[in-house]
């Protein structure tokens, strides 16, 4: 997965601003959920908080008009990596734990966990902690039936 300088600079200001706007030493939120929601037509990226009110906002250019299928994977995987890159800030907000990142679709669903942060534990990429669980269950079904 390549990010363009662009994009990767487009998402910086992104998590910049939720760094200013929670900026340890303020005073701490209570917040569930950083909620990143793309339009897939017009690449508009926004953060909402747990009542769906936008924090920031901003188009990235290359993702206008993606036509691609597993757009959303793609999304995850951009901004778990640049989360990644920037997890010491992010961890540091001034945001009561736990709360999560999340990716979200138009109707607020949760797609994915982006990274949780927790006092007592870090999750993220939920898909690699239970990869092959299905078919590891699928096996175990199969011996059973033979038995």
């Amino acid at each position: 997965m390549k990010i363009s300088n662009q994009t990767a600079t487009q998402i910086n200001q992104i998590l910049d601003e939720l760094i200013k706007r929670y900026s340890p030493g303020t005073d701490p939120c209570s917040m569930t959920d950083l909620s990143f929601q793309v339009n897939q037509e017009t690449g508009e990226l926004v953060v909402l908080d747990d009542r769906d009110d936008e924090i920031v906002g901003m188009t990235i250019d290359e993702w206008i008009d993606n036509q691609e299928e597993d757009f959303d994977d793609y999304v995850a995987q951009v901004l778990r990596k640049m989360i990644l890159k920037r997890i010491t800030e992010l961890e540091a907000l001034s945001i009561v734990k736990p709360y999560s990142f999340l990716l979200v679709d138009g109707n607020n669903e949760t797609v994915t966990e982006l990274y949780l942060v927790d006092d007592d534990e870090v999750v993220f990429e939920k898909q690699e902690l239970m990869a092959g669980l299905e078919k590891d269950l699928d096996d175990f079904i199969n011996r059973l039936m033979k038995e």
